[in-house]
């Protein structure tokens, strides 16, 4: 099994197994890399001078750091599971099909309550630059800074 097809799986949320038929699988999502972090993991799906567009799966009791952005805003819409949203000063309960809009430089985390389910939302980010060090870390479980 290379990686490309492990990254596929871990996408589409597939158990490994031996009885699996890995020649079914949809050969143009294996170009896109995923991006491990130590709350799940991500897929970019697009990215282009003025808008990025990624699915975030965050794993069960996990949370996205308390952070913002200062050339991006982003939207988020739920896709499966539940949690919880924390916008500037205020919290919010999620659910699938729930859309949140994080402006830039607004303070902005999300948590998976769930001891089993994966939560997966789709986020799509509007500025003029989407790289990672564009993030400012208020507080974060894992230490990063």
């Amino acid at each position: 099994m290379t990686r490309h097809i492990l990254n596929y799986l871990l996408l589409i949320n597939q158990k490994i197994s031996f009885d699996f038929d890995y020649d079914m699988l949809c050969k143009t999502v294996l170009e896109h890399e995923i991006y491990v972090r130590p709350w799940g993991y991500y897929k970019t799906m697009v990215l282009n001078d003025t808008f990025q567009s990624k699915v975030i799966y965050i794993l069960p009791e996990q949370r996205l750091s308390l952070q913002s952005h200062e050339h991006r805003e982003e939207y988020w819409i739920i896709i499966s599971g539940n949690g919880r949203v924390q916008l500037g000063e205020s919290t919010h309960p999620v659910n699938p099909g729930d859309m949140f809009f994080i402006p830039k430089g607004c303070k902005h985390s999300i948590s998976n309550e769930s001891t089993e389910e994966i939560m997966v939302f789709s986020e799509v980010q509007l500025g003029d630059y989407f790289g990672e060090d564009d993030i400012k870390r208020y507080s974060d479980i894992y230490g990063r800074k």
